[in-house]
């Protein structure tokens, strides 16, 4: 099943309803980080730090409202995000979508009415292959400290 039923009537997405792996509902407020793979959609109220891996997207609802830094290659924009955000591989905003922050993106598409209050830089491909080698080195250096073998 395509698209997400609790849009609103004439706007969907590309996003295939089963592939969502986690739900944080519309009445639920969360307090915290989050580190995930995959695809999670929020509903609710959340604060705090966001960051996905290995091509996870982030959907923001409409009646969602996110407080906090936000790192995630996709993320699709229909609600409130207040903190910085970096998107690095892509970015969908739609009319009600809200930005209060600095962006970092590598492809973005705005639809009317979108608003973003921030800096936005692109992301280019050197700077994105700079950042992937650092954390590759960084895991790595995290297990050699705990003695682990890398």
């Amino acid at each position: 099943m395509k698209g997400w039923g609790k849009m609103k009537a004439g706007r969907q997405t590309n996003v295939d309803n089963s592939n969502i792996q986690t739900i944080i509902g519309q009445h639920a407020r969360f307090k915290g980080e989050l580190n995930f793979e995959g695809v999670v959609r929020i509903d609710g109220s959340f604060e705090g730090n966001i960051r996905a891996t290995n091509g996870g997207t982030l959907i923001v609802s409409e009646v969602a409202r996110i407080s906090g830094e936000v790192d995630v290659p996709n993320l699709i924009l229909h609600g409130t995000i207040q903190g910085n955000v970096r998107a690095s591989e892509s970015l969908k905003m739609s009319a009600t979508g809200k930005l209060m922050g600095d962006l970092e993106y590598r492809v973005f598409s705005l639809s009317e009415g979108a608003l973003i209050n921030g800096r936005c830089n692109r992301i280019e491909e050197k700077k994105l292959a700079a950042a992937t080698t650092t954390e590759s080195d960084t895991d790595q250096s995290k297990g050699k400290m705990f003695g682990q073998a890398a």
